[in-house]
């Protein structure tokens, strides 16, 4: 099943790589359809969009170290944070992203497995970008840089500094 997932990403992502910068509507439509493909790995994990976010949720970023020193959800804590505090977190409602929501799906999976309230933010921190939600550096200051693998996966909103 995921060596079908990897093969569907590597068509869309090479189809990506050959063509002009897409229009925001369509980067967000490449992101859904991407997201949507993923998900079926984690069938159970129910899924937020940006907007539903509250502040009171405990918002996980399970993404390496490198791609969170770029930027992050502002309040988001570390996979490593998570863990060190999870017996104090049970019985809240946990967030979890990455940069579109595969990780961060198998993750939510396996603290639901746990008996937590997990939940996957779908399409991760791309899809935060187009719900003009914010993004602060490693002092927490606004910023509008976001990691990603590589042009292909430039998927953020207009505005936004793709590092990679």
């Amino acid at each position: 099943m995921r060596w079908r997932l990897l093969i569907l990403a590597a068509m869309a992502l090479t189809l990506l790589a050959c063509s002009k910068p897409l229009p925001d509507a369509e980067k967000l439509e490449t992101i859904g359809g991407m997201y949507e493909e993923y998900s079926k790995a984690f069938p159970d994990v129910p899924a937020l969009t940006p907007e539903q976010v509250t502040d009171e949720m405990v918002v996980v970023d399970v993404r390496t170290d490198d791609e969170i020193g770029v930027s992050r959800i502002a309040g988001a804590i570390t996979e490593a944070k998570f863990r060190a505090d999870r017996n104090g977190l049970v019985g809240r409602k946990i967030l979890v992203y990455c940069t579109i929501g595969a990780r961060s799906g198998e993750y939510a999976e396996g603290l639901r497995e746990k008996g937590f309230d997990a939940y996957n933010l779908a399409g991760s921190i791309l899809a935060w970008t187009h719900a003009g939600k914010p993004l602060v550096d490693a002092e927490g200051k606004a910023t509008k840089r976001l990691h990603v693998y590589g042009k292909e996966w430039d998927l953020a909103a207009d505005g936004y500094e793709a590092q990679w």
